[in-house]
């Protein structure tokens, strides 16, 4: 059994998850708003809004995303970046239930691929 000091630490430094191959995109400013993010939910057992919204990005580099994909990109992109957003015409303040469902999902699917490396 994990003690709740050591599952925080492991959170911590849990790695971060991009689209295969695309790693090396990950900027030092999106690890550092990671381990933040982190340090404010260190009990969570999903990965951060952030971490998600950067695994979009890398996989958006790679494939194309799905409709509910990329809508949820934006409203993650938007909660982060809304200037930009706007700039860029992807601001979204809303997604669908169905969306909120992937994307719980999503958090959940990183969350776990973090524990098995």
């Amino acid at each position: 059994m994990v003690d709740k000091p050591e599952k925080q630490i492991k959170r911590l430094f849990a790695p971060i998850i991009a689209y295969t191959g695309w790693e090396d995109i990950v900027t030092d400013e999106m690890k550092n708003r990671i381990q933040i993010e982190r340090l404010a939910n260190p009990l969570m057992e999903t990965a951060t809004d952030y971490e998600t919204m950067v695994y979009l990005h890398t996989a958006s580099l790679a494939t194309p995303l799905s409709h509910e994909m990329q809508n949820i990109y934006s409203f993650l992109f938007t909660k982060y970046h809304s200037e930009q957003a706007k700039g860029i015409g992807v601001y979204t303040e809303k997604i669908s239930e169905t969306e909120q469902r992937e994307l719980a999902k999503l958090k959940k699917w990183i969350y776990v691929r973090q524990n098995e490396r």
